[in-house]
Formats: structure tokens, C-alpha cells, sequence
């Protein structure tokens, strides 16, 4: 079995924030394109729902990608070891 290196390990926790930011985004677009109907006496173009639904789904898709992403590499490289990486890491060779 191959132990991912620090980088690639680092790289998968800065993707959990960006995933983060994919939910936060996602449910803003969707609390946006549920709130269509508040807005009625104003002038809105009619391409807002269209748009937003796309939006949404792209978000969506944006979420499975990083999640198939994570279970890619835990797939093929397996869970990280910590007390195995400490280990194979020696700055003082």
C-alpha cells in the first residue's frame, strides 16, 4: 500500500473548505431562486430562473465531483496513517 504524501494529504483539507464553500453557495442560489416570488412588483428578467436553476445544479455538480474525488483516492491510496507518515518523514537524513 502507497502512504499519500504531506501535500497530497494537505490538498484534500483544502478541499473540505472549498466543499464548504460549495454548500454555503449552493443554498444561497437556492434561497435566492426560492425568494422569485417576493419580488413581484419589481422588474426581473426572465431568464433569472433559468439562470439560477442552472446555477444551482452546477453547484450540485461542483459537490459530487469533490465528493467522488474523496472516495477516489481513499479507494486507491487508502485511509491516511498518520503514525506511518510521521515515520516515513525524516528531516534529518
Amino acid at each position: 500500500m502507497e502512504y499519500p504524501d504531506p501535500q497530497m494529504r494537505n490538498l484534500e483539507y483544502v478541499l473540505y473548505i472549498i466543499l464548504s464553500v460549495y454548500v454555503f453557495k449552493a443554498f444561497d442560489t437556492l434561497f435566492t431562486v426560492l425568494s422569485y416570488n417576493d419580488y413581484d412588483h419589481h422588474l426581473i428578467p426572465e431568464t433569472f430562473l433559468p439562470i439560477g436553476i442552472t446555477i444551482f445544479i452546477l453547484y450540485l455538480v461542483l459537490m459530487y465531483v469533490t465528493f467522488s474525488l474523496f472516495l477516489f483516492r481513499k479507494e486507491h491510496i487508502g485511509a491516511y496513517d498518520f503514525e506511518s507518515l510521521n515515520e516515513k518523514i525524516d528531516p534529518w537524513p
